[in-house]
């Protein structure tokens, strides 16, 4: 029997991007799984247990160029599955148009980076990348709504795939739980630390506060001394537990796709407080949430009910971020480019 073979290919192989393309292999257990991308340490989400193999990343960006050509050769894909920017830049730089049907999943496009926090020119500089590469992508597979609006913008061929987790699910609290909010993710710009810090400032209520993971140490040292624990990178079972206890979700990126921890902590049972950004918006979250002051606000008002002001929002973004709804959506998906990649004569692989 013929099993359509898709390798994912990764810059970075941690955090959410990781525990993403673990999910798309999860909900799509009809084909077989390869995968290659760098192991961050200390931050991996998803194991060689998730793929059905392997493929080593090389070192630096021409270890990583020569890696893709050696992995595309070895596993002879039917579907190439790029994700985040350094690895759809290299996979369509390389990939032979004619060759295996190439999906790219921005996991939000570096060009809705704030420029004030980027090296001069970077934001122009990748959008124009990723103009001049449309015509090598056959299909965009976006995890919003906005991210699918943009590459549509582009000139991509775009579809909304949602993000899922499948942490378990609601809580159990004991009878008097301290207050405590949480935060889960890599400690840099993306995810604004400083936004955070300006809403701590205006929360009166008696809480803990606490950032599950790490990254830049300058901005952790900042965190801490503001009385923020932050943990560092936890094993995926542990974050569990630490959102399973707490009493709110604070979610302050400036720039995002679809988060898996606004997931996990919506499956864990915790009401979300999350910054509203374009790509939240397009997710169905609370869009009143733009400042501090908005934020601190809402967060008060959490911590004191233990409910967020409009939960229906709340409630109808999980119902759509099931793993049935994504595995509807990228079977779609995959088919239709499996199609597209069997008229122009590519070998489906014998998994």
């Amino acid at each position: 029997m013929n099993t359509p073979r898709i390798l994912h290919v990764t810059g970075a192989m941690g955090g959410g991007t990781a525990a993403a393309i673990a999910e798309f292999a999860r909900s799509t257990p009809q084909y077989e799984h390869h995968v290659l991308g760098r192991v961050r340490p200390g931050s991996a989400t998803a194991t060689a247990a998730d793929f059905a193999a392997s493929h080593p990343a090389g070192r630096g960006p021409a270890g990583f160029v020569l890696a893709v050509r050696r992995a595309v050769a070895r596993a002879r894909p039917a579907v190439v599955h790029l994700h985040s920017f350094w690895a759809g830049l290299v996979g369509r730089l390389l990939l032979d148009p004619g060759g295996p049907a190439v999906a790219y999943t921005p996991h939000c496009f570096a060009f809705e980076r704030d420029p004030a926090t980027a090296p001069p020119g970077l934001v122009r500089a990748a959008r124009r990348a990723e103009r001049a590469l449309a015509g090598r992508t056959r299909l965009a597979i976006c995890v919003s709504p906005r991210e699918a609006d943009l590459a549509a913008a582009l000139g991509l061929a775009a579809v909304h795939v949602p993000n899922t987790t499948r942490v378990r699910g609601p809580r159990e609290l004991p009878a008097d739980p301290a207050p405590e909010v949480v935060t889960v993710g890599r400690i840099g710009a993306r995810k604004d630390p400083h936004f955070l810090l300006r809403v701590k400032a205006l929360v009166t209520a008696d809480a803990a506060w606490t950032w599950v993971g790490g990254g830049d140490p300058a901005l952790e040292a900042q965190l801490r001394a503001a009385g923020v624990e932050v943990t560092g990178w936890l094993p995926p079972d542990r974050v569990g537990d630490r959102l399973a206890a707490a009493g709110a979700y604070l979610h302050t990126a400036a720039w995002e796709s679809c988060p898996l921890a606004l997931l996990e902590a919506g499956a864990a049972g915790l009401p979300l407080v999350a910054r509203s950004i374009p790509a939240l918006d397009s997710l169905g979250l609370d869009p009143a949430l733009r400042t501090p002051e908005q934020v601190a606000a809402e967060l008060e008002l959490v911590l004191r009910t233990g409910q967020p002001s409009r939960p229906r929002l709340q409630e109808a973004f999980a119902a759509r971020h099931t793993p049935q709804a994504q595995a509807s959506a990228l079977t779609a998906a995959y088919e239709w480019l499996l199609d597209t990649a069997a008229r122009a004569g590519v070998p489906v692989p014998v998994g």
